[in-house]
């Protein structure tokens, strides 16, 4: 395996545990409006971007479903909450952050959310000012499960495909990697993903603090290659 130099951070449910607070806060907007969401849905749009999120619902839903006025009160409950009780730092994201800059390795966030949404979180985190690069959703053409939204931190940063690593915790973003021949590692969150999407996967671990100790490992061994 090359010797890793960039590694690309999805945002929801991989830095921050902010998927269940989306899950809670879209089912009490449902509750008020006369929805129902399943489980099944929410497991649908992980790692979509706002775009393809819309047409998921629109399909459950009708195409008369107001999508954009339900996703701004979802997304009021959700700011509220953050704001009163902070955000949900993953386990081990603050020691992977310090392990990759400690060592020279460019960090970057792809995430399908808005700008807005990625730098809240983030300040809310402290955390605003620790990446080299950061994307949203609405910055390409087409979202996750594309691998466009990966390639541009590639391009951005300047750093090859095969010494780039990224972390994910969805199905689509998983795909987006895979498709983009980037190599992935799948830290799980809410959704446990299916065998035949696992199988895409360079590596699965539990949790972010285990990152440092496998990217230590594969470039320890491409320095012994070439010394």
């Amino acid at each position: 395996m090359d010797k890793i130099e960039l590694v690309i951070f999805d945002m929801d449910g991989l830095m921050f545990d902010t998927e269940t607070l989306s899950k809670g806060s879209w089912k009490i907007v449902g509750e008020k409006h006369g929805f129902i969401f399943s489980d099944e849905l929410f497991n649908e749009v992980i790692g979509l971007n706002i775009k393809a999120t819309e047409n998921v619902f629109k399909q459950a839903y009708g195409d008369d479903f107001p999508y954009v006025q339900l996703k701004e009160e979802k997304n009021k409950i959700m700011m509220e909450e953050i704001k009163k009780s902070g955000i949900g730092i993953k386990k081990g994201l603050k020691e992977c952050i310090k392990y990759l800059k400690g060592n020279n390795i460019l960090i970057a966030i792809a995430s399908s959310s808005r700008r807005a949404t990625i730098d809240f979180y983030l300040e809310s985190a402290n955390l605003l000012n620790e990446f080299d690069f950061i994307i949203s959703g609405q910055e390409v053409a087409n979202g996750k499960p594309s691998p466009e939204i990966f390639l541009a931190c590639c391009e951005k940063l300047n750093v090859k495909k095969e010494n780039t690593l990224v972390l994910e915790d969805s199905i689509n973003g998983i795909k987006a990697a895979y498709d983009g021949n980037i190599k992935v590692i799948y830290i799980p969150d809410l959704v446990k993903i299916p065998e035949e999407i696992e199988k895409l996967t360079h590596q699965n671990l539990t949790d972010l603090l285990l990152v440092p100790e496998f990217i230590e490992n594969i470039n320890k061994v491409n320095c012994k290659n070439q010394g």
